[in-house]
């Protein structure tokens, strides 16, 4: 049996927060698979990852903890633990392909722990998120 493709450009984005939205493409386990959009100007704040991310930028720039700019063709790696932050520079958003594995972990300006994203989490998310919005949920392991 062969696998089907998923058609991204006829996915509707999933907002996750002002600025920040996604296309969930594969949950499996403690993994997933997505793309991520950040429009120009927000900030990813403060987070940390359970386990690694990979993440490859299809366009727009960011920079990531205030130093380094990253844009369309960079390639990202983080280990478990990692923690970052971005912003979105220029006028296009950055679109990331992420590969990840783990909870990702946000903190607030005190740098205590504000919130906590898992894959299960998120795959309840998308499901409610398509069944409200009238989408059929493609991604691979949405419907378990």
């Amino acid at each position: 049996m062969q696998p089907a493709p998923i058609d991204t450009e006829a996915l509707a984005w999933m907002p996750l927060a002002e600025g920040i939205s996604t296309k969930p493409l594969r949950f499996a386990g403690e993994e997933r698979t997505q793309l991520l959009k950040v429009e120009p100007g927000v900030s990813v704040g403060l987070h940390s990852h359970g386990g690694y991310v990979h993440a490859f930028a299809l366009s727009g720039s960011r920079l990531l903890d205030g130093q380094v700019i990253a844009g369309p063709g960079s390639y990202a790696f983080e280990p478990s633990g990692n923690r970052d932050c971005w912003k979105c520079t220029g006028n296009e958003p950055v679109i990331l392909f992420i590969h990840m594995a783990g909870a990702l972990v946000s903190f607030d300006a005190q740098g205590k722990e504000s919130g906590r994203t898992t894959t299960e989490g998120l795959r309840q998310r998308y499901v409610a998120w398509c069944g409200t919005e009238g989408h059929p949920p493609v991604a691979i392991g949405a419907r378990q």
